[in-house]
């Protein structure tokens, strides 16, 4: 997980605080940050998660974001930066697995991964999703063998709509 300069000094900052505040009891018990949805996620980033397993969904969230996907399937612009509330809109309310994904990737989420669920019931193996980001090879075998469950849409886990909530 990669962090930006503000992220790191937040992080360092809080530490710093927490080394430093004592009670007569020992260390004060130092509250976990809320978890803030800000900032933006390139389009591209968000898609590499993109499998085709969750019933249009995808496509509903570029439709509502305004995004336009001439192909009827990817964003045509890959660089455009969308706010992630936006993006964490996709996944709460249309159920677009490659927006939970990206999310999970970004934010560290202790939530089931959409792209590994996907992957086990197209290809059959457990552990896939981080090879299937690099490997070219892989990800044409996955389109491959795609066909053979064309319609079939999985349905979002609760644990990952908790976790985004």
């Amino acid at each position: 997980m990669r962090l930006s300069r503000r992220q790191l000094f937040t992080a360092a900052g809080i530490t710093a605080i927490a080394a430093g505040s004592t009670t007569a009891n020992g260390p004060a018990a130092v509250a976990e940050p809320a978890r803030t949805w800000s900032g933006e996620i390139r389009v591209a980033d968000w898609e590499q998660y993109y499998l085709g397993l969750d019933g249009g969904a995808h496509q509903k969230a570029l439709d509502a974001l305004g995004l336009a996907h001439r192909d009827g399937v990817r964003a045509d612009e890959q660089n455009l930066m969308v706010p992630v509330e936006s993006v964490r809109r996709a996944a709460l309310e249309f159920g677009d697995h490659a927006a939970a994904d990206v999310l999970r990737e970004r934010f560290g989420l202790d939530s089931p991964s959409m792209l590994g669920r996907g992957l086990k019931v197209v290809l059959g193996q457990d552990g896939l999703e981080h090879r299937y980001l690099d490997d070219p090879g892989l990800q044409l075998r996955y389109i491959g063998y795609r066909r053979r469950v064309g319609k079939y849409a999985m349905p979002m886990p609760a644990a990952v709509r908790r976790a985004l909530a």
